[in-house]
């Protein structure tokens, strides 16, 4: 990761604008007005950014449809919640959900390029990039069922050169209904072009006489959604409208996005097309993350908005959201920073994850002989009792923070799962893991069985795991 110089505003004016907002996750807004954007990680109320959402008095929009509950939202999906956070900051109630997947249509002949768990394409010219494990595929939809021509509705964060797929859907093979979004750089009211958020242009399309217009007669420099019918085997606009590019509004006091970090090549950053600035009193988890930020991290902000431009209080990295703790089976290294640690996950599987210079070392452990609270990589033995927390880059794993404990005898990781074998088996970082009789079963806290858990359990579900004896066996597991 490299660092940057970021955009600082006044700090007396921001200490005194961002104390007056309180904690984190709006947790201490005292149930005010709190707008949030992220992906949905699971149902039973409805889990957006780490906060459950009572959503029994919501209104939902859904696909430009009006929603009755629930049912009518699914895993991965990104969405607007309005509603109010209570002071716990993990519990809240929603007053209306907002949904609208961002791109609808077949995948462009001669644009995939299949990696090593990543694949990317375009659709109508909008570059999209699937990840095996983080992506939800649902209603047919599949990894290894991606391929040119196959129509898909895609929902995601746009990264400054593509979506990255949180959610995809299959379409079904006789809907002629495609959606894409874009800026207007051409429009005489028979055909319309738009350059889309990758700078491709689509287009130009012609325009049904009988098309929806709901735009003013000069849309030029527009942000629109366009819909297009296919039936007769080249596409034709039917409807227009007038879309939000970022789903925030500019007096939403109290935010919380979620998404990839894009730089703008100035010094700035923007996550979900809300540019956002810092100040000395912003708030970093984990501490490493202040001066380290870099484009293609996930993030969570938290803050304020001012004249369009998101005050943050907090920022937090996502994409270190897999934790392991576990023995230190080996280390190389090339100094004292820099190198990779390999763990043991039992049963003969390893994880190996490389650190560097911005990685944070903590040393709460007996061994900290010169009680100054880190260590360094030669200091590290494979006896060693590690936690650390992870990001991802492709295939990769790396270290945001590691911190040595004492010895003890289980593995511990949360993560998103990558594969699942019913009423047997689950996959972590690459590791299988085996249920037994006497493992035990959770789904958002509360108790359950097996058969119950596995039948919720879904690629890209976020679990908490414990082997307590480092054999490669689950003795509780948790969907989060």
């Amino acid at each position: 990761m490299k660092q940057r110089k970021l955009v600082i505003c006044m700090s007396v004016i921001l200490t005194a604008v961002l104390g007056a907002c309180g904690g984190g996750g709006g947790s201490s807004n005292g149930g005010g007005a709190v707008t949030t954007v992220g992906k949905i990680d699971g149902f039973g109320s409805v889990y957006v950014n780490g906060v459950k959402f009572d959503t029994g008095h919501a209104v939902y929009s859904v696909d430009d449809e009006v929603g009755q509950d629930d049912s009518s939202l699914a895993l991965g999906m990104k969405v607007r919640v309005e509603g109010r956070i209570n002071d716990d900051g993990k519990t809240g109630t929603a007053d209306s959900i907002y949904y609208d997947d961002d791109l609808e249509g077949p995948i462009d002949s001669g644009s995939m390029v299949v990696g090593d768990g990543v694949t990317t394409f375009t659709i109508l010219g909008m570059a999209v990039s699937a990840d095996i494990s983080a992506t939800v595929f649902d209603d047919g939809a599949s990894y290894d069922g991606l391929a040119e021509g196959r129509e898909i509705e895609v929902s995601g964060f746009f990264d400054g050169t593509q979506i990255v797929a949180s959610r995809i859907e299959l379409q079904n093979d006789s809907d002629d209904d495609y959606e894409i979004k874009g800026t207007v750089t051409g429009y005489d009211g028979g055909w319309i072009t738009l350059t889309l958020q990758n700078g491709a242009d689509a287009g130009p399309y012609a325009i049904s006489s009988a098309a929806e217009l709901e735009i003013p007669s000069d849309p030029m420099g527009l942000y629109v959604e366009i819909k297009l019918d296919n039936s007769s085997g080249t596409p034709e606009v039917v409807h227009i409208e007038r879309e939000d590019d970022d789903l925030i509004d500019e007096d939403d006091d109290d935010v919380s996005l979620r998404g990839i970090l894009v730089e703008d090549g100035n010094g700035g950053y923007s996550v979900n097309g809300v540019s956002f600035e810092v100040s000395p009193v912003t708030r970093y988890e984990p501490a490493s993350l202040e001066g380290n930020l870099s484009g293609g991290m996930e993030i969570e902000v938290e803050g304020i908005m001012r004249d369009g431009v998101l005050i943050a209080r907090e920022i937090e990295a996502e994409d270190g959201e897999v934790e392991v703790k576990a023995r230190v089976s080996s280390v190389q290294n090339s100094d004292a920073k820099n190198g990779a640690i390999t763990l043991d996950l039992g049963n003969g599987q390893t994880l190996t994850v490389g650190t560097d210079n911005s990685s944070m070392f903590e040393d709460s452990s007996d061994y900290d002989h010169d009680d100054d609270g880190s260590f360094n990589l030669n200091e590290l033995t494979d006896s060693d009792y590690v936690e650390v927390e992870l990001g991802r880059s492709g295939d990769q794993y790396y270290v945001i923070s590691i911190e040595r404990e004492d010895e003890t005898s289980s593995t511990e990781i949360e993560a998103p799962v990558g594969a699942f074998t019913v009423n047997d088996s689950v996959t972590l970082v690459g590791a299988a893991f085996t249920v037994h009789e006497g493992t035990r079963y959770e789904i958002y806290d509360s108790s359950t069985d097996r058969e119950t858990f596995f039948s919720n359990l879904e690629v890209g579900n976020r679990v908490d795991m414990e082997d307590r004896n480092s054999d490669g066996s689950i003795d509780e597991i948790e969907m989060k």
